[in-house]
């Protein structure tokens, strides 16, 4: 099976930069070429690891199609994938509300 375009959102604990060991949870989009779901969860996670920060979830992973249709902050990121077959690019990290 041929490598395809796939996009995710992904959940993630990453370290707060004011106070290390606290952990805060945040979602972001990804773009990565994979064969599989099994391959785009190892590209995402071997990206984070990279950063020290864990997955907590995957959702919505798909191979892009031709029909899709994405705002301009994604279809950047498709554009960058794209051209680097080793491309794991992340979009935006959104964090949730403090309670």
């Amino acid at each position: 099976m041929q490598p395809k375009i796939w996009i995710g959102t992904i959940e993630v604990y990453f370290a707060d930069s004011e106070t290390p060991t606290v952990w805060e949870p945040a979602f972001t989009t990804v773009t990565t070429w994979a064969r599989d779901s099994e391959e785009f969860s190892h590209k995402c996670n071997r990206m984070l690891e990279s950063y020290g920060w864990k997955l907590l979830g995957i959702e919505r992973a798909r191979p892009v199609s031709d029909e899709d249709e994405f705002g301009e902050d994604v279809t950047d990121m498709l554009e960058r994938t794209k051209g680097n077959p080793n491309a794991i690019i992340y979009g935006t990290f959104h964090t949730y509300p403090k309670m």
